[in-house]
């Protein structure tokens, strides 16, 4: 080949790669332009950054932020891009994955109880417009070492949530909505004034319908109130299956498993629930209203290890401990709101006291809604020192030992409560030495005394309880005690009927006090 033509060849493939490279250059920085011009129309006015590095494939966006009101609202240390080269020439954004390294974003209710929006997404306009948003899909979102945190500035404190360490990956979003379930991957810490742990999920989710089936766990959660009594509620690990079609369809729970759960409940002198949030439950919008809400159906129910601390603020003030410990708890379905449905339980749990421990065991059907129950309950070794409140009356003698044992056929149908009991009576002292006018249960004590000494320190009493649960003066609690004193008056070998609830009957007159009973014994 002639030398001149070789040279030609050679400076003409040059030139070639030359203004191939050149056109690839100018290809990416348009690109990048193009991209960086889509960000700005799609995030507006208020977003800053504080660098972006441009490729054929990725966008690096360093240090961006979300302004609002002065203050940053949203940011993150970088967030990656990678963008479908092909939708640049089409209307909307289209990324392939998004990468937010050490995202942080702060959620407010305001006082007035309204949600407070940390990102107003788009560019100011002087009037309204009736342009469509520009529509925006991403093929993957992912999150690493993300914060979240959530204040709530309707409630006096502590009101402060936040999520630390969050990891999260989620496949296909798209805006406007899209019917395509979205899949989910999630876990962090939960920690704050309110609320402490760690959480983790993974499932699908539909954000236009709110449809979601996934699987979920949280372990050594613990939830506050703010005051010196430790926390309200723990739990060492929650785990269920979360199913719902979205709009007005049930939240699904299945296989929702409590290991070591403990909670802590306090009534009023009225016996009226108190909320553990300062200042009480919070109101919803509307609440005046009637509103039906989310349902709940949850299939198979499982507690391990359970405990209940319960504050009666009504039986005695300050609030009279009742510790619950070793519950151990299995219903097969439920629903909240309560409705129609039977839910079959089994329970065991140990009542804890100075003398001894109780055993508690029950099972059988109940259905919440109209509390239509068939079951049975066994009480063992039950400490009646730990009960004081709920058996002595004012002037009963003070019990220093002492043991019951209970069997309950509990049934309640169409609102009427009936319920078959039989207990047993142990070990009991009194303290002091006794006088004619020392009584138990109303009964005066020498007849006790002399009945635990004639039958092996023991007295067997059957009694049954029964009332309208509609009837707003019946507590199951003081009818049970009313029917076991009226029992253990007849077991001593005392004529005794109720009488307001109160009243000893003997001889067909109403004897309304011990001094009476023992002029009737002594005649």
């Amino acid at each position: 080949m002639d030398p001149s033509i070789r040279k030609r060849l050679l400076l003409a493939g040059a030139a070639a790669v030359i203004a191939l490279a050149v056109a690839v250059v100018v290809l990416v920085s348009q690109a990048g332009k193009i991209v960086q011009n889509r960000l700005e129309q799609a995030l507006g006015e208020n977003f800053a950054v504080e660098s972006i590095a441009l490729s054929w494939n990725r966008v690096e966006v360093i240090q961006p932020r979300f302004m609002k009101d002065g203050r940053v609202t949203a940011q993150a240390r970088r967030i990656v891009l990678e963008p479908e080269i092909l939708s640049l020439l089409k209307s909307g954004l289209a990324v392939s994955s998004i990468l937010l390294e050490e995202p942080s974003l702060a959620l407010e209710i305001d006082k007035s109880g309204r949600l407070v929006m940390p990102v107003e997404i788009g560019g100011k306009t002087d009037s309204p417009s009736e342009t469509k948003p520009m529509a925006v899909s991403i093929g993957r979102v992912e999150i690493t070492d993300g914060t979240f945190v959530f204040q709530d500035h309707s409630r006096p404190a502590p009101n402060r949530v936040e999520l630390r360490k969050l990891h999260a990956r989620l496949d296909h979003l798209a805006y406007p909505l899209e019917s395509r379930p979205s899949s989910f991957d999630v876990r962090m810490e939960v920690a704050g004034s309110l609320v402490s742990g760690s959480v983790s999920g993974s499932g699908a989710i539909g954000f236009d319908t709110r449809a979601v089936s996934g699987k979920f766990e949280g372990r050594d959660l613990v939830f506050l109130d703010g005051g010196g009594d430790g926390p309200v509620s723990r739990v060492g690990k929650l785990s269920f299956t979360a199913a719902s079609e979205g709009g007005k369809n049930p939240l699904r729970l299945s296989d929702l498993t409590l290991v070591n759960p403990y909670l802590r409940l306090r009534t009023d002198r009225q016996g009226k629930s108190v909320s553990p949030l300062p200042g009480g439950p919070p109101e919803k919008a509307g609440a005046k209203e009637k509103d039906a809400g989310l349902t709940v159906e949850v299939k198979s129910l499982r507690i391990e290890g359970g405990e209940l601390l319960y504050l009666d603020g009504k039986i005695a003030r300050p609030p009279h401990p009742v510790r619950v410990t070793d519950i151990e708890l299995t219903a097969d379905q439920l629903a909240f709101p309560a409705d129609d449905r039977v839910t079959a339980f089994r329970l065991e749990a140990r009542l804890p006291g100075s003398q001894g421990t109780g055993r508690l065991t029950a099972s059988g059907t109940t259905a919440l809604a109209s509390l239509d129950t068939a079951a049975t309950a066994a009480l063992r070794n039950l400490d009646l020192t730990a009960f004081k409140p709920y058996i002595r009356r004012k002037g009963d003698v003070d019990i220093t030992r002492g043991f019951i044992d209970l069997d309950v056929d509990l049934g309640v149908q169409r609102r009427m409560l009936r319920a078959p009991a039989r207990s047993v009576l142990r070990d009991l002292r009194f303290a002091g030495r006794g006088g004619l006018t020392d009584r138990f249960l109303g009964v005066p004590r020498d007849l006790v005394v002399n009945a635990l000494s004639a039958n092996g320190n023991r007295i067997e009493i059957d009694f049954v309880v029964e009332g309208s649960l509609d009837n707003p003066t019946f507590s199951l609690r003081e009818s049970m005690i009313t029917r076991l004193t009226i029992a253990l008056a007849r077991t001593l070998g005392l004529s005794a009927v109720e009488s307001g609830g109160q009243a000893i009957i003997q001889g067909g007159r109403i004897l309304k006090g011990v001094g009476d009973i023992m002029k009737e014994l002594t005649k």
